[in-house]
């Protein structure tokens, strides 16, 4: 039986170093042998036909997980992914039984299954996730405020799918597999969050300007934002003391002494949408 499992695990790694190889046709290095739908094709092929196989269907999220995360390839990747969003079923065992394990493999497969749904279906409707580093700031800074508040509701859904995948950490740190499911969220909500803190810097530099409606939002925006910061400390800590991630933690942002206060007089004298405060 050990040796059955030991040629299964390397089974596994060889599938997971292929897939890896073709995902790389997506950057150009290998577009004389495959095209970047060649290599999704493969890969939503291997993913259907093993929908029984929580090793595999782990595998190939983790895949696209990384594609998607990958600002050179995100755009080409959620362009054919769209097309075949139907095909990314989570683990189904056919024959359930009762057994726990079973019905933890399944749950954190249709969970991470829908959050890569909810990242894709973000990276079309706004490409703020994948803009480079340098220039971010004035980026954000040309976003009118229906853009902010529209781009916040998205980190707040992300965010609040990551922190609902972190419940299954103990579960998830008995296995090399899921500890690599948990780093990916990790990652992507220290991003989210770096990007989440700019569009916050950008809010209060408009505050005083705001309308009424718009302060109000802005300002939940910004409460949300804060009890975030406070989540994320204490959840990214554990999580790197537990599974001994190779992730340096942000600057956390710390809000002025008596910043919500001044905040809250902002917004009981903001004018009506369209007019400027009240003095």
């Amino acid at each position: 039986m050990r040796n059955l499992c030991k040629r299964v695990e390397q089974w596994l790694t060889a599938i997971s170093i292929f897939l890896l190889d073709l995902l790389e046709s997506l950057h150009g290095e290998h577009k004389d042998q495959v095209s970047p739908i060649g290599a999704l094709k493969f890969i939503l092929e291997r993913h259907i036909s093993n929908l029984d196989n929580w090793a595999i269907t782990t595998k190939v999220f983790i895949i696209l997980h990384r594609s998607l995360q990958n600002k050179r390839v995100n755009r080409k990747v959620v362009r054919d992914l769209k097309k075949n969003e139907h095909l990314l079923h989570p683990y189904q065992k056919k024959n359930p039984d009762n057994k726990y394990n079973i019905r933890m493999f399944m749950e954190i497969s249709r969970q991470y299954s829908v959050y890569i749904k909810y990242y894709m279906n973000t990276c079309i409707k706004t490409d703020i996730l994948v803009k480079p580093r340098k220039g971010f700031g004035e980026e954000v800074a040309k976003l009118s405020m229906a853009e902010i508040l529209r781009n916040y509701e998205y980190f707040e859904g992300l965010s609040t799918q990551i922190f609902d995948m972190f419940q299954h950490t103990n579960f998830c740190k008995q296995t090399r597999l899921f500890s690599n499911v948990i780093f990916m969220l990790l990652k992507d909500l220290m991003e989210i969050y770096r990007i989440y803190h700019q569009h916050i810097s950008e809010i209060l530099e408009r505050f005083p300007s705001l309308g009424k409606k718009e302060a109000q939002k802005a300002f939940v925006m910004f409460q949300n934002f804060v009890n975030l910061t406070e989540a994320i400390k204490n959840k990214a800590n554990k999580l790197i003391y537990i599974f001994n991630f190779p992730i340096t933690l942000p600057e956390f942002y710390t809000p002025e002494r008596g910043l919500l206060d001044t905040l809250r007089v902002v917004v009981s004298h903001a004018g009506d949408e369209g007019e400027a405060p009240s003095n």
